[in-house]
């Protein structure tokens, strides 16, 4: 009974070490599937294994690597990211920068104070 349970132990510990390996394998696979779907100026953001994280828009793809030109502050050059290198992909979606929302929140305010106070003149009898 105990060599038994030892062999199932065993050759489950096997069957799942080597499903690891291949994990590996098909990711790099299944990244590539994934760049395959982007369209050429897609916005991204790419985690690679070391923890980086690079943020940029997709200019290209080949069978080993992505090309992505990164968005930073100062211009710099396109890289091509090796798809064995890279942990995640998400697709980022354009938006209001934080001021421009803030701006957009001042503009509406003063509006409706505007015309509250025009509807309240008019209301009291201020305009004859």
């Amino acid at each position: 009974m105990t060599r038994s349970m030892i062999a199932t132990m065993l050759s489950l510990m096997i069957a799942t070490s080597s499903l690891g390996a291949q994990q590996s394998v098909n990711e790099a696979q299944s990244w590539r599937a994934v760049a395959a779907t982007l369209e050429p100026v897609a916005v991204v953001s790419v985690r690679l294994k070391d923890g980086k994280r690079v943020v940029g828009t997709v200019l290209a793809h080949s069978e080993d690597s992505l090309v992505l030109k990164p968005r930073t502050r100062v211009p710099v050059a396109a890289r091509a990211i090796a798809f064995t290198d890279i942990e995640s992909i998400e697709r980022k979606k354009p938006g209001w920068s934080p001021g421009a929302k803030v701006l957009l929140g001042a503009g509406v305010s003063f509006g409706v104070l505007m015309l509250g106070t025009l509807i309240a003149y008019v209301a009291l009898g201020g305009y004859d």
